[in-house]
């Protein structure tokens, strides 16, 4: 019945499929079943639609093209053409009408999420409408084919220098939202697996290329293809991925890939406050109130996986049951996230169906480790201390425009706050010593401010390096007899 309903609501039972938070385990099965196959529309239609985005004429361009498309899709179908400078290529031309019709499919989803959170309150937790709206950024960005030619652009940035990775070449001149001409690219289909052992391929090899593109994209850049079905990718020769529609992709932040590997080594550990940790940092929370009954129900997971060699765990079902504790203590999962699980679920399908036993968290390990080693460096280190002196700065900056906004505020009487404490009170005398505390604080600040500008402006300056050091030094003594002082408990 989905399936009848158009692309939209297939691509919309597709994403739900993994969303263990919104649909049973039972119905999520049945939706990775939605296919998003369509049959070619007309092909006059589409050689106008080509022309009217090209602005010229289709024989001023091509060469050729074949009259038949190579494959239709629910958004697109794709040509074979020969530009004029005998360059083969691929023509994906969208569907005419299609944008029109997804936006009126996502109004219709919205209203519907609106009334179904109405209805049933309880639905609220889940963010169901916070999700409609997500889902529709995703469409709106894949019926970009501009979006999808800058995607293809920056992968093939990422794996330049790397052979086991493919990206076809876009050809700017030509590519409009609806129009994108690509380099032709052929090979086997991943489950072509007699076409590969015939030719010689080697399958475990190329389940570890595209296990190791996809940790690649994910620990090192923090960017990925979001959607790397079998449907999406050729093997060349020497067993080279090429990988191919880009328009579902997913990015992490650099404190949330921090995390994901904190996340991975707390149960190589089977240490749950670390995973607890890793799981809020991951979230984007700063702060639970409930942390300890968030481990406690950790620990429950940990304890389930510790007999299990942690090489043969399955990292997105461990994901997603430590997402549903999440969900259940009135978390909320950011949407990327949920990408990430079904981007490394289906990776893991990709190796199983080549019948490669691959441990996942061997191809973990090398960008953990170079993660951990470039967060330590010195070049690393030395721009924080930049970054830091120019954030100084700019409060150093702002801090009388403030003041002086307060200080307004307080004449015209819209900010009123009155403390009185007699002189000799405990507290009053407490005050003055935590006003001067603050302040000596702030003129070491500021002579550490100083002297960072002064190395940055003034590198070669022997002076400027004295300055430094005394500046370093004396607010490490400083902040060393402060933490003395400080009482813990």
């Amino acid at each position: 019945m989905i399936e009848d309903l158009g692309p939209t609501f297939i691509k919309f039972g597709q994403i739900i499929a993994d969303r263990p938070d919104l649909v049973s385990e039972q119905l999520r099965e049945e939706l990775k079943k939605l296919q998003t196959g369509a049959q070619p529309f007309n092909n006059d239609l589409a050689f106008q639609i080509i022309e009217e985005e090209l602005g010229d004429s289709i024989h001023d361009v091509f060469i050729v093209i074949e009259p038949k498309p190579v494959a239709a899709a629910s958004i697109a179908q794709v040509y074979k053409g020969v530009l004029r400078d005998k360059r083969t290529v691929a023509i994906k031309v969208q569907r005419p009408h299609i944008k029109q019709k997804i936006k009126l499919d996502l109004v219709l989803m919205r209203i519907l999420a609106q009334q179904a959170v109405k209805y049933y309150p309880e639905l609220a937790n889940f963010n169901l409408v916070g999700f409609v709206e997500d889902f529709g950024v995703i469409m709106m960005k894949e019926l970009d084919f501009v979006n999808e030619a800058s995607n293809m652009m920056r992968f093939s940035e990422m794996f330049k220098d790397d052979d086991s990775c493919r990206i076809p070449k876009v050809y700017n001149k030509f590519t409009t939202q609806n129009l994108l001409i690509m380099e032709w690219v052929e090979g086997l289909r991943p489950d072509d697996i007699k076409g590969m052992q015939q030719n010689g391929y080697d399958t475990k090899k190329i389940a570890e290329n595209g296990t190791n593109i996809i940790m690649k994209m994910i620990l090192k850049y923090g960017f990925f293809h979001a959607d790397p079905h079998g449907g999406n990718m050729f093997i060349g020769e020497n067993n080279q991925i090429i990988l191919l529609d880009h328009g579902m992709t997913a990015g992490l932040k650099p404190r949330q890939i921090d995390a994901l590997i904190n996340f991975l080594i707390g149960f190589s550990e089977n240490n749950e406050h670390k995973i607890a940790k890793a799981l809020l940092k991951l979230m984007e929370i700063g702060y639970y109130k409930d942390l300890e009954e968030l481990e406690f129900d950790i620990n429950e997971l940990v304890q389930k996986y510790s007999y299990i060699s942690y090489g043969k765990m399955d990292v997105s079902h461990l994901m997603t049951e430590s997402f549903t504790i999440i969900l259940r203590h009135g978390l909320k999962v950011p949407s990327n996230l949920y990408m990430l699980i079904k981007t490394i679920g289906t990776i893991q399908k990709f190796a199983v169906d080549l019948d490669a036993n691959l441990n996942l968290i061997e191809f973990i390990k090398p960008y953990a480790k170079e993660r951990i080693m470039e967060k330590l460096s010195w070049e690393n280190i030395w721009n924080k201390i930049v970054t830091s002196g120019e954030d100084y700065l700019y409060i150093a900056e702002t801090l009388p425009k403030d003041i002086k906004e307060i200080v307004n505020n307080l004449r015209k009487g819209v900010l009123h706050h009155e403390i009185n404490f007699r002189e000799d009170s405990f507290t009053n005398k407490a005050l003055k010593q935590s006003v001067n505390r603050i302040g000596f604080v702030l003129i070491i600040s500021l002579m550490l401010i100083c002297s960072t500008l002064l190395m940055i402006y003034m590198p070669g300056s022997q002076v400027a390096k004295v300055f430094f050091f005394i500046s370093v030094s004396i607010t490490a003594l400083t902040g060393f007899q402060l933490l003395l002082k400080t009482k813990f408990g």
